[in-house]
């Protein structure tokens, strides 16, 4: 007994169109994903690298707001 590979039946217009609005919509999905981290990435770079030094942007002592300790 052979079993036959058969290729899928053709999608109908209806179809192949609602396709084609869920393809685009996950692209434009993914491509917001994909910008909104990128964004968070390089906020978090922005953040570690001000974190380097204790003396805040005008050379006065940095502190941390929520806790009031000095870092």
């Amino acid at each position: 007994m052979s079993i036959q590979s058969q290729a899928p039946p053709a999608l109908s217009l209806p179809r192949r169109y609602l396709a084609s609005i869920l393809l685009r919509l996950r692209r434009l999905i993914n491509r917001s994903v994909a910008s909104m981290l990128a964004n968070r990435e390089k906020a978090a770079m922005q953040f570690a690298k001000g974190c380097d030094g204790t003396t805040a942007r005008d050379g006065s002592t940095a502190r941390d707001t929520f806790h009031h300790q000095r870092i």
